[in-house]
């Protein structure tokens, strides 16, 4: 036989070949995307700092993390599970709207909607349009967020976003009606796999952790990310859970960490998920574009600070309290005591962070806020700063004039009212007692 047809006929067979065409394909470069997820906000724009196990979060510091991580990779999905605001009052209002304006700065792919989300109205959300909502089976008037979303990546993966939420929670809404859940995922499924021929599916759930991971069973379902807190003091599991090549997580509370998944796509379909937590905490810098926008937020609120200020002072009447200066007269060594304690230092830890003003930590920083005859200012009580010894004992006006025996002895209970899990996570009253003895 001639050379060239010899040739010719080795060719043929090459090209035709199907386990050789497996063997190329199997050895391809998996592709990647590393999806980037948070949720259960309630409003979190900076936290606290009034311990370091708690100093997490905040939107100065997630903004730095998404402009690195954008930096090293190229492929980036990111999700929210719903859950922003916290509580509707003005001041609540005023964190919201901050907290959007970052969220439109932070260019997130998917915003799912949780029962918090609802607190200020349809309307509240539906004219932050930079933002991009989905609710699969949320029927709200007056605003229509995506059902469903499709990214695809310069890579080629091609992702699809689902979100529902469990309409147990959302009871008092009258102007929602809620889809069946389950049967919404697979509704919109079906015509996703069809038309969109994504390599990906990710479901945002916004359910309690139980309710959550029965979606792991639902055919289709890639990743379930689930986001949901009844107060913020919940713990939050946020192990991952593998189920049949499936993979189920949670969001952090409060945005104190950043949830990652980096998934790797091979040629031939399969996946591989690799889970990370990130902590937002001192150790991440602060974006300057998110430390002006809590600068204004800052300055809203103590504008609000001194526009109560008269309604107050017209309001105020005999004080309840004595003020540490009577306390002394009869009690000095306790006061000594008091004296040299964070608790005689508190107000002063509020003006170093510029933070005298904010209503939210000066009710556990000064006596009697928000309640007549308390602290209503620097200038106006100036004998009602600091954590003084009518915050445990109680209002001691009427124990001074008339001193009786057993006055305060509930002291143990008012430590629970500012030391909670947020603000102080390691409280133990039989630990932090010996720091105040008196």
């Amino acid at each position: 036989m001639p050379m060239k047809q010899m040739v010719l006929i080795f060719m043929m067979f090459i090209a035709g070949c199907p386990s050789l065409e497996r063997s190329e394909t199997s050895t391809a470069k998996p592709r990647e995307v590393l999806i980037v997820y948070t949720g259960n906000l309630l409003a979190e724009l900076k936290p606290c700092g009034c311990s370091q196990e708690e100093d997490q979060g905040g939107i100065e510091r997630r903004m730095q993390y998404l402009k690195d991580i954008r930096r090293e990779h190229p492929h980036i999905l990111l999700v929210d599970t719903g859950d922003h605001f916290k509580e509707p009052t003005r001041q609540g209002k005023l964190k919201a709207e901050t907290l959007l304006t970052a969220t439109e700065q932070m260019e997130y792919d998917a915003v799912a909607l949780g029962d918090r989300d609802l607190l200020y109205g349809s309307k509240f959300l539906k004219d932050r349009t930079q933002i991009p909502w989905i609710a699969g089976n949320l029927m709200i008037d007056h605003f229509e967020p995506a059902r469903s979303r499709v990214k695809i990546f310069p890579n080629g993966l091609k992702v699809g976003i689902l979100a529902v939420a469990d309409p147990g929670l959302f009871y008092g809404h009258i102007s929602l009606s809620i889809e069946d859940p389950k049967q919404t995922v697979l509704n919109l499924i079906t015509p996703m796999r069809e038309t969109e021929k994504p390599d990906l599916i990710v479901l945002l759930t916004h359910a309690k952790r139980e309710s959550a991971l029965n979606y792991l069973n639902l055919e289709g379902v890639d990743i379930v990310i689930n986001g949901h807190m009844d107060t913020d003091s919940d713990d939050i599991d946020m192990a991952p859970v593998r189920k049949d090549g499936r993979l189920f997580v949670q969001s952090s509370p409060r945005g104190q960490k950043m949830g990652e998944l980096r998934v790797q796509i091979d040629a031939d379909g399969n996946k591989s998920f690799k889970h990370n937590l990130v902590k937002l905490d001192s150790s991440v810098k602060f974006d300057s574009e998110m430390v002006k926008l809590y600068e204004q937020y800052n300055e809203k609120v103590e504008a609000i600070f001194f526009e109560t200020l008269a309604g107050k002072r017209n309001k105020s009447k005999q004080s309840v309290y004595a003020g540490e200066t009577v306390c002394k007269t009869c009690h000095p060594a306790e006061h000594s005591v008091w004296s040299g304690s964070g608790h005689g230092r508190a107000y002063d830890t509020l003006r170093k962070i510029n933070k005298a003003f904010d209503p939210e930590c000066l009710v556990c920083h000064v006596v009697g806020f928000n309640i007549p005859g308390g602290f209503i200012s620097e200038l106006d009580t100036p004998g009602l700063k600091n954590v003084q010894c009518e915050i445990c004992h109680g209002p001691g006006r009427d124990h001074a004039s008339s001193p009786e025996s057993g006055f305060g002895n509930q002291a143990t209970e008012a430590c629970k009212q500012c030391h909670v899990k947020n603000h102080s996570p390691r409280f133990n009253y039989a630990k932090y007692w010996p720091r105040i003895k008196h």
